[in-house]
């Protein structure tokens, strides 16, 4: 029995590890262009990780041991549709950067 909390013990925290990956949905960059200023910027893209977030769940058992974990964060499509609502769109040599306020998000 103790053997087997070890076990779970040692998956769960895989799992919280792996869940705590920054996901960017902008293909590897963080810079946009868009209207108004940075500030503005931060604004839209808090409040559209509140409006967008879903919940995710993962699962693994494998001869009778296993693990699970759930979380809730933004939907990277619908993050990003929120965001071009607003105006703001990724480039590369965009002017806002948002490496400093990156929002993790379910694929």
């Amino acid at each position: 029995m103790k053997k087997y909390l070890q076990v779970a013990a040692i998956l769960s925290a895989i799992l919280a590890i792996a869940g705590c990956n920054a996901v960017s949905p902008y293909g590897g960059t963080y810079k946009f262009d868009g209207p108004g200023n940075f500030q503005e910027f931060a604004n839209a893209r808090y409040e559209c990780a509140r409006a967008t977030q879903s919940y995710s769940s993962t699962a693994f058992v494998q001869g009778g041991l296993g693990a699970a974990s759930s979380n809730v964060a933004p939907s990277c499509s619908v993050f990003s549709a929120c965001l071009a609502s607003k105006g703001y769109y990724r480039n590369a040599n965009g002017r806002l950067d948002a490496s400093g306020i990156v929002v993790n998000c379910n694929p």
